[in-house]
């Protein structure tokens, strides 16, 4: 095996090569010790080692306090409420159940794909570092280049897209309680910025609380769940169930149900996704190659059992999904909590969901700082060297907490402007992320095919069911990819058009130009990095 540094074999990267029980590796680079400074088990130490990685950031989470973590992050059934539009216009309340119970099915090896590949290479860049140690060597550059552009595409714009609901929302509060209101744009954009500033200086400056409040607030999350569904199914007017699970609408004018229908099953997309926030918190949680994987697959579990119940619950509950769809809050969710409690309660469970989902964007923008530091640090985008920095007194990465936070804050002025182009814009977090999946797990399905005996060890292997896990996970995610770019309404006008598509395709040209003039030169993917590789001639 070579040992040689990085710069002797960037013309030509490969996958790296360690025996089922990592001997090998471990006695070619000597057995790590535990980092008691950055709070590193030895096999922390050499997976990061492994990785050609030091490690910089402090692992403070252990995996209940990254369980938590990844559940305000992704906030699964407070989303969910303020979602569930896309589903009610184009197939009615069957598509929210069915939508949500067809795409979990899929996703179950999506996620088991992203966990054994979290297990062989926990790293913050997660998909794109997957794709450069799994694709075809002649191709892993170009691949992992443009899955880190879209990957970074997909948290930038998520974190905007959360901040932007809790700033709606709490317009929609006034609104309920002051009918002289009328809620202007501009005030959606500064409760947007005023969110963003929250957010970044409790990234910054509170950064190490961060696992330690966690759990607490996931208990409120919890009995805030409760409390919804309590107060719902005593109180509010309830329809057949032959409406919920056969009642089918094609309210968005499509030529056949049955593609009305499949546009439809965004909730059920969106619901689902996300999950892999843990790995990109990889470089901040102990025994990360063992606990990540875990970690995905709890969260996972507990965000489909939220999720599907408080689905069930709309659907048992919206009497009329003209009326639903068209409160003046915009959110058909607010239409049956308005039915189902008093003005008092319903202010008191907005405020409660309100907070939640601040402080799980508080969550989500540490993760999607992480995953801008990481790309930075493989020089992927411009101005790496400054985003890539890392605070040494608070051992995190503040610039990259700064850019994320500014990203945001810019986006959000497009609201001003045009609602529309704010909403396709977020759209593109959804299909981003399924272009990651897709492409992280294709390369893994491609290794495993072609080069089985090359796949390093994992705590956590797929082993002889890896194949047709893999697979099926490729038919998921290109699936759900190609379905995100629908508009909801038919036929197509400027205003309802879904923007996603070029906005999506426009960012990929941008990638590419600065490829073409800079970053072919610049970046040449994590896995010249890797020690104990051998190269593949694919």
């Amino acid at each position: 095996m070579s040992s040689s540094g990085p710069s002797h074999e960037m013309s030509k990267p490969g996958i790296m090569d360690t025996d089922h029980a990592g001997i090998g590796l471990d006695q070619e680079m000597g057995r790590e010790e535990p980092d008691q400074r950055h709070r590193s088990t030895w096999e922390d130490a050499r997976n990061m080692r492994r990785m050609g990685r030091t490690q910089e950031l402090v692992r403070h989470f252990r995996s209940w306090s990254m369980v938590s973590f990844v559940a305000l992050a992704t906030s699964a059934w407070e989303l969910t409420l303020f979602g569930i539009t896309p589903g009610l216009t184009d197939g009615g309340r069957p598509v929210l159940v069915y939508g949500f119970l067809w795409n979990f099915v899929g996703f179950v090896p999506v996620y088991l794909s992203m966990a054994e590949m979290a297990s062989i290479a926990p790293i913050a860049g997660a998909q794109y570092h997957w794709v450069s140690e799994f694709a075809p060597d002649r191709y892993q550059k170009i691949l992992s280049y443009v899955t880190g552009w879209t990957s970074t595409l997909a948290w930038q714009a998520g974190n905007a897209q959360g901040l932007f609901i809790v700033g709606s929302l709490v317009q929609s509060v006034i609104a309920i309680n002051d009918g002289t209101y009328s809620p202007a744009n501009w005030h959606g954009t500064l409760l947007v910025m005023a969110m963003t500033a929250i957010a970044l200086c409790a990234n910054v400056f509170a950064a190490r609380l961060l696992p330690y409040w966690q759990n607490v607030v996931f208990v409120v999350h919890i009995l805030a769940y409760f409390g919804f569904l309590a107060a719902v199914w005593v109180n509010a007017p309830r329809v057949e169930s032959s409406r919920v699970w056969s009642g089918f609408e094609n309210s968005g004018g499509w030529p056949s149900l049955s593609l009305a229908v499949l546009i439809g099953q965004m909730p059920g997309i969106t619901g689902l996704v996300g999950v892999d926030t843990a790995a990109h918190m990889s470089e901040e949680v102990r025994d990360a190659a063992k606990s990540i994987p875990r970690v995905m697959l709890i969260t996972f579990a507990i965000n489909f059992t939220l999720t599907f119940v408080t689905l069930v619950t709309l659907s048992y509950h919206i009497s009329s999904v003209k009326d639903a769809l068209g409160d003046d809050t915009t959110y058909p969710a607010i239409y049956v909590l308005r039915r189902s409690m008093s003005q008092p309660w319903l202010n008191f469970m907005l405020v409660v969901i309100v907070l939640l989902l601040m402080l799980g964007n508080l969550s989500y923008l540490t993760a999607v700082s992480r995953d801008l530091f990481a790309f930075a640090r493989d020089r992927g985008i411009p101005f790496s060297g400054w985003i890539a920095r890392v605070d040494k007194k608070r051992s995190i990465p503040t610039n990259a907490c700064i850019l994320s936070a500014g990203v945001s804050a810019c986006l959000s002025l497009i609201y001003i402007g045009s609602p529309v182009a704010f909403y396709a814009l977020t759209s593109l977090c959804i299909v981003s992320l399924l272009q990651c999946y897709s492409l992280s797990i294709g390369c893994m399905l491609y290794r495993r095919v072609c080069h089985p005996e090359t796949l390093p060890y994992a705590h956590f292997s797929l082993g002889r069911y890896g194949v047709p896990i893999n697979a099926v996970a490729v038919l998921t995610t290109t699936w759900g990819f190609f379905w995100c770019f629908w508009p909801q309404v038919y036929p197509v006008t400027a205003p309802g058009f879904n923007w996603a598509s070029p906005i999506f395709l426009s960012a990929l040209i941008v990638a590419m130009a600065y490829y073409a003039f800079r970053g072919r030169h610049n970046y040449h993917g994590p896995v010249v990095l890797v020690r104990g590789r051998r190269s593949q001639v694919s």
